[in-house]
């Protein structure tokens, strides 16, 4: 079953086209990783899947319905209504890169506050649906922690728990591991093999190479805003054919 569905893709930052005609589908229980140089798009493409970013032409659809549509005469991508958008953005889970966890509340605060607000749980639902997420990544004990008494790891951990905290569909990783130490970057690609075994539908924006072909069913490799080739990790991470790839694998070795 297809689950997210993105047709000729444009974004544009005054003169500079971050994306050029991206074309992307995901099955449900499909592990995507998108690997490629900085500045390829792959972040903007994430953040225009999560509406954090609008596109300026293409379509974008999750089980075949419509939240953005190019719109044939103008050629620009025409959105359906804002809060249309946030119930499909509901299903969507995003672990950034920096964490974005609230500074000010402690760790169950941070995962209760948007189940009880968006979906409407009641404090014991959201409490009962945290400590068990808590558990699930290995930070029980930190239930009554604040952000700055963590390590990066566990912050990430947290994130994780926290965009799960909503029930997702979906889960989007930004490089959930670029600003880890290294020694902290394992216990956070654990609690992703635990989802990628429990086939969590997943797109993950990724410089672990070893991870992406491990985890990954398929692997995108973007640069310059376009997808320069797709296929399964032994294709594109193993056996490249494309020299872009191979010049980019063998500077992240």
């Amino acid at each position: 079953m297809e689950v997210i569905s993105v047709q000729n893709l444009h974004k544009k930052f005054r003169d500079l086209e971050v994306l050029q005609g991206i074309n992307l589908s995901v099955q449900k229980g499909e592990i995507v990783s998108i690997i490629g140089p900085s500045g390829s798009g792959k972040s903007t493409f994430l953040r225009c899947l999560n509406h954090l970013e609008t596109a300026d032409k293409g379509s974008i659809s999750f089980h075949g319905n419509y939240i953005a549509k190019e719109d044939s005469k103008t050629n620009k991508a025409i959105y359906i209504s804002n809060k249309e958008i946030l119930s499909v953005c509901n299903k969507l889970g995003m672990v950034f890169q920096n964490f974005n966890l609230f500074p000010h509340k402690s760790v169950i605060e941070n995962l209760v506050e948007a189940p009880m607000i968006v979906n409407k749980k009641t404090r014991a639902e959201a409490e009962k649906i945290a400590d068990d997420l808590l558990k699930k990544v290995g930070l029980s004990q930190k239930r009554e922690s604040y952000p700055f008494e963590l390590s990066g790891g566990q912050k990430q951990r947290v994130a994780i728990a926290r965009a799960l905290a909503m029930e997702p569909e979906i889960m989007l990783f930004d490089e959930p591991t670029s600003a880890l130490d290294p020694e902290l970057i394992g216990e956070v690609l654990q609690v992703i093999k635990q989802l990628a075994e429990e086939r969590m539908t997943m797109i993950i924006v990724t410089h672990e190479m070893n991870f992406a072909r491990e985890i990954s069913d398929r692997v995108i490799f973007m640069d310059h805003g376009e997808i320069v080739a797709e296929g399964t990790p032994e294709q594109v991470l193993v056996n490249p054919e494309h020299p872009r790839i191979k010049t980019f694998l063998n500077l992240v070795k």
